[in-house]
């Protein structure tokens, strides 16, 4: 997928992971409407042919297959990026996996692919394009994290171990990367409306127990694109359920125990 560079970028070149559908597809197309290029990233070609359609804007969007667990595929990514755009102003780590099952029953292929689309990708995927960044000086690291990633539950004890590290290491990073000009947002959602939530408990039970919880992937790529524009660290949603995971963060260990039938709901 090589062509000659673009040089006719319209405002800035953002990249977003899991692109293809639910919350990445909704922040590509508020980037679109702010006469950004994007450039969309997915394993499911079928989803991003019809993201693309859907989106019907082919001068300023693009649609890539990858697998950002492959590290070469995402180095070749990353070389055609930069082949034809030399640039990359917003990187959005979004791709993401998740099986809500106790540890103990969860398949060696399960918890490895866990950690690799929740971690490993978001490490390949910004090793990738911070040379890029740093180049001109510029640039947005946005990973999404998860509220799981502070407050872990039964059923989530991987998923929110590799969430968790993201929110580490994107602290790292920042502190890393600030003398570059390049920034670094972590974004900690709670349960958002998307196809996620049943590819991660068929059982469906878990979307029904936070219903009062679920954002909407509309209100959260709003929510998301307006925290990257204000440039801030770290950005947690829904408000009352952000504040709900702190105040459970600063209750005595004791507590936990008796507050465990109100957190697990999965």
């Amino acid at each position: 997928m090589r062509g000659e560079r673009d040089v006719t970028a319209a405002n800035r070149l953002v990249i977003i992971t899991g692109g293809g559908s639910g919350l990445g597809y909704e922040l590509a197309r508020l980037h679109l409407a702010q006469n950004d290029q994007v450039v969309i990233t997915g394993r499911d070609l079928a989803k991003l042919a019809a993201a693309q359609n859907k989106l019907s804007d082919p001068p300023q969007l693009y649609t890539y297959p990858l697998d950002v667990t492959d590290q070469a595929a995402v180095s070749r990514f990353a070389d055609w990026i930069k082949d034809r755009f030399d640039r990359c102003d917003i990187l959005y780590n979004n791709a993401g996996s998740a099986v809500f099952k106790a540890f103990a029953e969860m398949s060696p292929d399960e918890i490895k692919q866990t950690v690799a689309v929740n971690l490993e990708g978001v490490l390949y995927m910004t090793r990738a394009f911070l040379p890029l960044m740093a180049a001109r000086k510029s640039g947005h690291v946005v990973n999404i994290a998860s509220l799981a990633g502070e407050v872990a539950t039964a059923k989530a004890a991987v998923y929110a171990a590799s969430k968790a590290a993201v929110i580490r290491f994107s602290d790292g990073l920042r502190q890393e990367v600030a003398a570059q000009g390049i920034a670094v947002t972590c974004i900690l959602p709670g349960p958002i409306d998307t196809p996620f939530l049943d590819r991660a408990d068929q059982s469906g039970k878990y979307r029904a127990k936070v219903r009062p919880f679920l954002l909407p992937p509309e209100q959260a790529a709003q929510l998301i694109v307006r925290a990257v524009e204000d440039k801030r660290a770290v950005a947690a949603m829904p408000r009352s359920l952000s504040l709900l995971a702190a105040l459970y963060r600063l209750l005595p260990r004791q507590l936990h125990a008796l507050l465990a039938p109100l957190v697990n709901r999965k």
